[in-house]
């Protein structure tokens, strides 16, 4: 079960504005923000290349980005962006080199295959780096600037652990699984034809030992909840005992877990979760700061939207 307790691409986005007689694209600028002109095409490019950064999925983007939520977006990066200018804030090429690592093998990619990718999707590599290291960039403006004095002590650690107590409750599950890799060139196509033998009535042993790529080939696991990646835990929160997933996808390949049993263990001790806990509380904080500090530097700038 090696591949389920691993940590966890997006594409460029291009808006469709009129076009002239010689159909070439009319960029247009879309904000003002202090001494900063922002151009449509800043934006699509920023989203393009945040999104990518990222390595997430495109499609919400798709779905249920409007041009505005992009370009307020684009505004408060902007806004960071120059906070950091005048904190004389720089990010290391040896930094902006271990963060590409980092995407590199939490995507299983080698940097041929990334650069390939940036390429179908039309994204710049150097752009793509510029990404990276703006984002880099605004981390450190908002850890000096709204998580440095962010402090969680134990009092308010123990009170939310009293006061959770089912968070802190082990949860063990008999799962099967089937696990299609996505090394395969036939991945998608393979994993649909074993839920729709699924669908028609097939059992999920046998169906496993015919299409999974996992060496359990669908015998039951035990495996615990937390372990998980978030991928799978939340598809397990969708069922009940018998009942199986959709097709969940993931970085490694395209996975359906049938949950077979739930069992409930003894709490964690306080001492075990506090760390967790703590992690919890203080990214709850950082993220009310940083609202409160966008805020803050919206109202103390000019910033004129043109749509």
């Amino acid at each position: 079960m090696n591949r389920l307790i691993l940590g966890t691409v997006a594409a460029a986005l291009l808006l469709a504005w009129p076009f002239p007689a010689r159909c070439e694209v009319v960029d247009r600028i879309v904000a003002i923000v202090n001494e900063d002109v922002v151009t449509l095409r800043e934006v699509e490019k920023y989203v393009a290349v945040e999104k990518k950064s990222r390595y997430s999925s495109m499609n919400e983007y798709l779905r249920n980005m409007a041009l505005r939520e992009k370009l307020d977006a684009f505004i408060e990066n902007l806004l960071i962006t120059q906070q950091a200018k005048k904190l004389k804030i720089e990010v290391a090429d040896k930094e902006l080199d271990g963060a590409v690592e980092d995407i590199r093998k939490r995507n299983m990619i080698s940097e041929s295959e990334m650069k390939e990718q940036l390429k179908l999707e039309k994204i710049d590599y150097k752009d793509f780096l510029e990404g990276i290291r703006l984002n880099l960039m605004r981390s450190h403006v908002l850890a000096r600037a709204v998580a440095q004095d962010v402090n969680i002590d134990d009092a308010a650690l123990r009170e939310y652990y009293d006061s959770h107590p089912r968070e802190f409750v082990e949860e063990e599950l008999r799962i099967q699984h089937i696990f299609v890799s996505g090394k395969r060139s036939d991945a998608a196509e393979r994993a649909r034809a074993a839920l729709t033998r699924l669908d028609d009535g097939q059992p999920f042993a046998d169906v496993a030992q015919e299409y999974s790529d996992e060496p359990s080939k669908g015998e039951a696991t035990s495996v615990k909840k937390e372990e998980l990646i978030p991928e799978l835990r939340a598809a397990l929160n969708l069922l009940i005992p018998g009942t199986y997933s959709h097709l969940v996808q993931t970085p490694y390949g395209y996975h359906i877990l049938k949950l077979v049993e739930t069992k409930q263990g003894e709490s964690q001790p306080f001492d075990d979760v506090k760390g967790k806990i703590k992690d919890g509380l203080f990214r709850k904080e950082s993220e009310r700061r940083y609202k409160e500090y966008v805020g803050k530097l919206k109202a103390a700038s000019y910033i004129e939207v043109k749509i």
